[in-house]
């Protein structure tokens, strides 16, 4: 009969495609991981990763069970919270995924959580926002903070808008456009962007922008954080269109320009519409959504 435990340990080595990497994170050691997902391999009757010298991979079989496994756990996991809950406290864990320019903001909000709810932890993943809202419909993130795209189907999802702020343009203290305080869209066909990686909502608001002004932008470098992009620009490697708070946060020094016509960020808070909720999941929504003036 596989029990909790394997689908726990089975569940981490799918997370990491490593078994030590997995055996780390499990503070086991690698033999004892080795041995049991062995095990559960031999009373299911089929192999769950196909092993190379690289590392593992999902077997068909595995990626089935890893969806159940996601599923059942997590069912768990909400189950058990609400049993502790009866002894008059919150506990339990918080799977949030984050924006990068959030972080000047969300800590506050965390901070005021924690007061409220010393006993629930939370984890913050930082993903770009299509990664995000597969985690929010997989069950593998609670909520999310993403940006608004209209373009982006959200059936399952239940949301708030949180923070409405402007995109600027970023350049280097030597660019030409450095004495200047504002540049219309389209006069930045020629330059070279530094640019989010593909699944980014920023890369893509960026993207559609560029389309309305007439032009498709030569995407020079991508990048996956906020302040390597700004870095780049400071090393005149390109430019960069960042939203506004996290261009305003420390960081090497480059000149910031208003963009004609104005170009806006909504975001927003995402959770699922149904499904199991823990106690703390609740808890959080819940605080998040009465306290939005946190994040302004």
């Amino acid at each position: 009969m596989v029990d909790s435990r394997q689908l726990r340990y089975f569940a981490a080595v799918a997370h990491r495609l490593n078994f030590t990497r997995a055996a780390e994170d499990l503070l086991i050691a690698q033999p004892a991981l080795s041995q049991t997902i062995r095990q559960l391999e031999r009373e299911l009757g089929v192999m769950l990763f196909e092993r190379n010298t690289r590392g593992v991979t999902l077997t068909p079989p595995g990626e089935v069970l890893l969806r159940g496994a996601q599923r059942t756990l997590r069912e768990l996991e909400v189950t058990v919270d609400e049993v502790r809950s009866f002894a008059g406290q919150v506990t339990g864990r918080v799977r949030l995924g984050a924006w990068q320019s959030m972080e000047v903001r969300l800590p506050d909000l965390l901070a005021a959580f924690r007061h409220e709810y010393p006993a629930v932890d939370v984890a913050v993943n930082e993903l770009v926002s299509d990664a995000m809202l597969d985690g929010v419909r997989a069950g593998t993130l609670d909520a999310a903070m993403v940006v608004k795209r209209e373009h982006v189907p959200m059936a399952g999802l239940a949301s708030q808008p949180f923070i409405t702020e402007p995109y600027d343009l970023a350049v280097a203290e030597s660019h030409a456009l450095a004495q200047r305080t504002a540049v219309r869209l389209g006069e930045l066909a020629e330059e070279p962007f530094v640019m989010h990686r593909p699944g980014s909502a920023v890369r893509d608001q960026i993207l559609h922008a560029c389309a309305d002004a007439g032009f498709r932008p030569r995407i020079a470098l991508e990048t996956g954080e906020m302040s390597a992009a700004r870095a780049f620009v400071a090393a005149g490697l390109g430019i960069t269109v960042l939203p506004r708070s996290s261009l305003a946060s420390a960081g090497p020094v480059v000149r910031i320009l208003s963009l004609r016509p104005t170009i806006h960020r909504t975001s927003i808070l995402v959770w699922p519409q149904k499904g199991p909720r823990s106690a703390a999941a609740g808890s959080f929504l819940q605080f998040a959504r009465a306290n939005e003036n946190l994040l302004h």
